[in-house]
């Protein structure tokens, strides 16, 4: 699927830099479209006169350092001609933070990513009007900043594997439940009010459960980010993850 480029505006320093945009839809972008809107974001920040366009993407400073470092800046220079530095910060989390007027209205005017805070969003069309391949790419970086696998202990009986995924906004648990259902995945979902630090929220959550869905999600989906990969080869091996020491 083409891509409208028509409101995306370069500033001199993304010329002088040679930052490149795609006219085309393809998987590297659409995975990571579905890593900005489960773990990015991005927001203008005004310094008096100047407006910086910073594109922002958390995780979790142990579990995803090496996904952040070894995937996400590759996949950023990659798509873009834009180098990153990635930061541990003082919240406990690990960040890759850049401005880039180009790139921030490229993926907020034709890739609809919204602007900070994520109130109100769903799965972008472009993403939705493509290819079955590009949706799951799509899927395939929501998962890996956003999803969770996790394997329930049941008595006498091995470990049951489930794909968990919960979002407090209800439009986009609504259109990644219905992407799901439309690449045949098996998909519960419910709502709950959650409650944290004394204040309730919305819990909106689905999940993909069983050896047989599982084995369907690794091999037309599957994962980039090395702690669901870990996870999954450790249940392969032994069945169960391992004992953590405590000692």
């Amino acid at each position: 699927m083409k891509i409208n480029l028509s409101k995306v505006s370069f500033s001199r320093n993304d010329i002088r830099l040679g930052i490149r945009l795609s006219r085309k839809m393809n998987s590297d972008l659409a995975y990571l479209l579905g890593v900005q809107i489960g773990d990015g974001y991005l927001k203008k920040v005004c310094r008096g006169t100047t407006v910086d366009y910073r594109i922002c993407i958390d995780g979790h400073s142990i579990n995803d350092k090496a996904f952040f470092s070894l995937i996400l800046k590759k996949l950023i220079k990659s798509l873009f001609n834009k180098d990153v530095k990635i930061a541990t910060t003082s919240t406990g989390t690990v960040q890759i933070s850049f401005c880039s007027k180009a790139i921030f209205t490229f993926l907020n005017q034709s890739c609809e990513i919204p602007e900070s805070p994520k109130t109100n969003i769903v799965i972008p069309s472009v993403v939705l009007k493509s290819s079955s391949k590009i949706k799951r790419a799509f899927l395939r970086g929501l998962a890996d900043t956003d999803f969770s696998l996790t394997f329930k202990k049941r008595v006498k009986k091995p470990y049951y594997p489930v794909i968990y995924y919960q979002t407090s906004c209800q439009p986009l648990y609504d259109s990644a439940r219905n992407l799901l259902d439309e690449l045949g995945f098996s998909v519960t979902g419910n709502y709950r009010k959650n409650r944290r630090y004394e204040k309730f929220y919305d819990a909106y959550y689905l999940q993909i459960s069983g050896r047989k869905q599982l084995d369907k999600w690794m091999k037309e989906i599957g994962f980039l980010s090395f702690n669901n990969l870990s996870r999954y080869e450790s249940w392969k091996k032994l069945g169960r993850l391992p004992a953590l020491n405590t000692q």
